[in-house]
């Protein structure tokens, strides 16, 4: 193992911040030889070699290159450059004994059916308790419209999408079609020649299946594919046409204390014959939009999109007590939001502009009657725009803030 076994840690902002970060594990684990199950992490301020808490999760089993550690930092570290020239501070990678489970950490039951199939999760954590169904039909009843959805989100132990049913203490009687983070449908480049139309694919009567789970100190984590489905279109390298078997995957995490979740969505596909191949990687990456719903009792609404400079969050908010509010914040632009939708103040649908990848954060509020847009865009910042980062240290020009950074815990 190289005797500078570090990462370079950067906090982009101009303030002092503490928090997670995640960071592709696969060059690492070239490079430093160290197995998952060894990994220790430190902070090399902490004179007293405290583990950070860190975990390596697997995200696509086909693909060890979305293998990604995660690690909390809960010692602020000083204000660094946007252009990652300022280091904040930097992390020691070691062998050892990582820091065994903990009461209070984010975990998640997959509950499988009689079939043996898996029909939804539940996550968990000090604040949220969230019901995310895998199955079109939760009540194997007619009403099979609720793949891919959070159909119970409990924030500190009350309902969040009927919370006005769940204050006077009812649970039975709330609104059976409550639901957010549904993706219904996915938007697709047409084939190029003749140009046609967007194409669509519709997957909220589709199942999920499990492609991978982990759970640690940091974070509760699953990895789940749509049905497949056929695409033909352009191909974002050469731009011809071919026939594609593809499937989106959604990788869903829930941190430690956190009263969010953040997903990240891709596509991935594959030739449907032997003539749709072409040199180099079977599977094809492709641009796509999402459009998403949810049906939420809030009542009474205050709806605030951001608007300047980028369109990338918006919240929205009960205002009548307990104020139960919802935001989003994305990577992407979001290109239209619909509320009322089809006429009902209790539907909300919202469309994201095409791109390879998107990560999305979905924020639950209660009791702010004023300033939860605040909170969601604050959230957007930090864990959308601009996350904390880490990266192999390699002895160039980084340079280190003026300041005494050594810390000394009890």
């Amino acid at each position: 193992m190289p005797s500078l076994n570090l990462l370079t840690v950067f906090n982009p902002s101009n303030y002092w911040r503490s928090g997670n970060f995640t960071i592709p594990w696969q060059a690492i684990a070239q490079k430093f030889q160290i197995s998952p199950t060894e990994l220790v992490l430190t902070d090399l301020r902490d004179l007293t070699h405290q583990p950070l808490k860190a975990q390596i999760d697997r995200i696509d089993p086909e693909d060890p290159s979305r293998d990604t550690l995660v690690f909390h930092l809960s010692q602020p570290i000083p204000p660094g450059t946007e252009d990652h020239v300022l280091a904040s501070t930097f992390i020691r990678l070691d062998r050892g004994k990582p820091i065994p489970p903990g009461l209070g950490e984010p975990y998640l039951e997959v509950v499988y059916g009689g079939d043996g199939r898996e029909r939804g999760v539940r996550f968990v954590n000090n604040r949220l308790i969230i019901w995310f169904n895998f199955i079109p039909a939760p009540e194997d009843n007619e009403r099979n419209w609720f793949s891919g959805s959070a159909s119970s989100v409990q924030l500190d132990h009350q309902e969040i999408l009927d919370p006005f049913r769940a204050a006077m203490g009812e649970w039975l009687g709330q609104d059976p079609e409550k639901r957010c983070m549904q993706v219904s449908k996915l938007h697709l480049p047409g084939i190029a020649s003749p140009k046609s139309p967007n194409y669509q694919v519709s997957l909220f009567n589709h199942s999920y299946r499990l492609v991978s789970q982990s759970s640690g100190p940091v974070r509760a984590t699953i990895t789940i594919a749509s049905e497949p489905f056929d695409y033909m279109g352009p191909d974002p390298v050469t731009g011809q046409n071919r026939h594609l078997v593809c499937e989106l995957y959604r990788v869903i995490s829930l941190y430690a204390g956190a009263d969010y979740l953040i997903e990240e969505l891709f596509i991935k596909g594959k030739p449907k014959a032997q003539e749709d191949r072409v040199k180099g990687s079977e599977t094809v990456n492709l641009d796509f939009g999402v459009e998403y719903f949810a049906h939420m009792n809030l009542g009474q609404t205050q709806d605030i999109e951001q608007v300047f400079p980028v369109p990338d969050w918006f919240a929205v908010g009960s205002t009548t007590d307990p104020y139960a509010a919802y935001g989003l914040a994305t990577n992407l632009h979001i290109e239209a939001i619909a509320h009322p939708y089809e006429e009902n103040t209790s539907r909300f649908s919202w469309q994201l502009l095409p791109g390879k990848s998107v990560k999305c954060l979905h924020l639950f509020m209660r009791g702010q009657p004023q300033g939860f847009d605040a909170q969601v865009g604050h959230a957007w910042y930090e864990l959308i725009y601009r996350p904390l980062n880490a990266e192999i240290y390699q002895d160039t020009d980084v340079k280190m803030p003026l300041q005494n950074t050594r810390l000394v815990t009890a």
